[in-house]
């Protein structure tokens, strides 16, 4: 397969040995970081990892069940 876009020829000045894991090292490294920013930046995050204990959302609000499940009579009824 022909090398169309000139990507493989990184592999001929990094050999794959030493590319491969400062690559996959590099990408976990802001990974960690980007967790460590937002659990040190917001109040949101650890609360999120620890399974939202705590208040309930301001949005959210909760339905009383109905006490009967009969059809309401209708209002336009003459007689």
């Amino acid at each position: 397969m022909a090398d169309v876009d000139g990507q493989a020829g990184i592999w001929l000045v990094v050999p794959p040995k030493i590319g491969l894991p400062l690559f996959l090292g590099t990408v976990t490294l802001i990974a960690i970081l980007v967790h460590a920013a937002l659990i040190g930046h917001t109040q949101w995050f650890p609360k999120y990892w620890e399974g939202g204990k705590g208040k309930v959302a301001a949005g959210t609000t909760t339905i009383a069940p109905t006490a009967a499940l009969e059809p309401a009579a209708p209002s336009n009824v003459t007689g």
